[in-house]
């Protein structure tokens, strides 16, 4: 298929977004909070691989706060339940 003039294509139904560059940062930015709190050993394990100085000590810092949070809240609950299910299929021991 080949469109006549793909520069001047006629936008689809809805109402365009006023600021799609914001809702987009906003969209991946949640996301990642999201994730920061669903699967949070991830945030710590990845902060421990930098090299030690200030900046890596306060964010290892405050991912494990976000870890203490999220298991707090049980934000955590379907990381650890389908970690102790790989672990326990694939015949693994936990770090």
């Amino acid at each position: 298929m080949s469109l006549p003039d793909p520069d001047h294509i006629s936008p689809g139904a809805g109402r365009p977004l006023l600021r799609p560059l914001r809702t987009t940062s906003i969209v991946i930015y949640a996301t990642l909070v999201v994730l920061a709190l669903a699967v949070p050993r991830a945030l710590v394990n990845w902060s421990k691989n930098f090299e030690p100085n200030p900046a890596q000590e306060l964010l290892l810092r405050r991912a494990q706060a976000a870890q203490t949070l999220s298991q707090h809240l049980y934000l955590d609950w379907p990381y650890v339940r389908g970690r102790a299910l790989f672990l326990r299929l694939t015949g693994k021991k936990d770090d």
